[in-house]
């Protein structure tokens, strides 16, 4: 798959790709990417808050961000998921 120019992006679409991808993500996935990009929130914590291990949470990051990606560099976003 090719990525998209992302300097050609407004910050409004952004935003709106975060939201479809957020809502994409599980509760615990996006409490997690949140945590870690926007908080700098370490693992130890995030396993400690969530009740899991450190492995689980480098999973949950790690499907997190890929989702983040996909809705990121969608082309139509509107396309690939209707239903949002």
């Amino acid at each position: 798959m090719r990525r998209r120019d992302l300097s050609t992006v407004s910050v409004a679409d952004v935003e709106r790709r975060m939201i479809i991808a957020l809502g994409k993500m599980t509760a615990r996935q996006g409490d997690i990417f949140l945590s870690v990009r926007f908080d700098d929130a370490p693992y130890g914590e995030l396993a400690e808050r969530h009740g899991i291990t450190v492995e689980q949470v480098t999973h949950d990051f790690a499907c997190a961000l890929r989702m983040w990606g996909r809705c990121l560099h969608a082309r139509f976003p509107h396309l690939v998921w209707p239903w949002l």
